[in-house]
């Protein structure tokens, strides 16, 4: 059987082809041969080069990014999950007969989302300045990522292999669920939200059960633990472009009011300054929130080059 090392188009562009449906049956049977030989380097029909296109392109093409993010609720992933079946089998397939690529990092930038279809058919939305790391084993023979921000996830449900988030000191584990985590580092509290479905907190050596509705707070300063409840409608709301300020501090907006926008904030307090907010805006002009939260909270702005400068009502300037 004659199996050229050189295809029109390179290693690459057939590997895509072939992951997309669209390789003819010669272009099939070719990429298979391939498959065969990748821990056989004396008689594999690849260069060196193609052999590493190879492999590193099977965990990237198993998990499709969209950006920006499209709202949860309109199902529009479903067509991702039918476009991406044959790469979560063929992943799975691999998995179990070559050497794992390295494990897959995903980050969002200031003002940002992504969306992701990981290989089990679970949808992980991150909000800006986020970090998603996913294992080069992930489904193997369990399912754990790891998570420093926020990101709304949509689980697909193997109650063989639990699906596990470690965030910070905490991690979540689910059956079946839609929930959110915050859990940005650099001491702001970290907090799970379930929309649907039930998790379970390892948090403080402890663990807590979150059904529908149900949150929990979790201060990374003294390691107290505080569940409530919030409204299913508002969970997740940052994915239609919301920025909810629900307990905030002064420091805190300016913190989240960086990661969603291009600009450095230089924000003068006292110690006096301790007042938590609850404030919810549209994603809008930086400039109009600024307004806004002058006439509720007392501040005072202004911006000089690149920069914003804020000060509380009880600073002295």
């Amino acid at each position: 059987m004659d199996h050229p090392q050189q295809h029109q188009g390179g290693a690459k562009a057939l590997l895509t082809r072939y992951l997309q449906g669209n390789a003819s049956p010669k272009e099939q049977e070719q990429v298979e041969y391939w498959y065969s030989t990748l821990h056989a380097p004396a008689s594999s029909a690849l260069s060196p080069e193609e052999r590493a296109i190879l492999q590193q392109s099977i965990l990237q093409h198993v998990i499709r990014q969209t950006l920006p993010a499209k709202p949860l609720y309109q199902r529009a992933w479903l067509r991702y999950a039918a476009m991406t079946a044959l790469f979560v089998s063929l992943g799975g397939w691999l998995y179990t007969r070559y050497q794992p690529a390295p494990p897959l990092i995903v980050q969002t930038g200031v003002g940002t989302t992504r969306q992701l279809l990981l290989p089990d058919s679970s949808i992980v939305t991150l909000n800006a300045g986020s970090t998603l790391r996913v294992a080069a084993h992930f489904g193997q023979h369990e399912r754990t990522v790891t998570l420093d921000g926020e990101a709304f996830f949509v689980i697909h449900p193997d109650p063989a292999r639990p699906f596990r988030v470690k965030h910070g000191p905490l991690t979540t584990t689910v059956l079946g669920t839609a929930f959110n985590v915050r859990s940005y580092p650099g001491g702001e509290n970290a907090r799970v939200a379930v929309a649907s479905g039930k998790v379970q907190v390892a948090a403080a050596g402890k663990n807590y059960i979150l059904e529908n509705n149900e949150t929990l707070q979790y201060d990374n300063g003294s390691g107290l633990v505080i569940k409530g409840h919030e409204d299913t409608a508002l969970i997740g709301q940052w994915q239609q472009a919301i920025l909810d300020f629900n307990g905030y501090t002064l420091a805190g907006m300016a913190t989240e009011l960086q990661r969603q926008y291009p600009v450095r904030i230089q924000l003068y307090t006292t110690p006096a300054d301790t007042a938590h907010y609850n404030i919810r805006f549209r994603r809008e002009n930086i400039h109009n929130i600024l307004d806004v939260l002058a006439g509720l909270t007392g501040i005072t702005y202004k911006q000089e080059n690149k920069q914003i400068i804020i000060y509380s009502k009880t600073y002295a300037h």
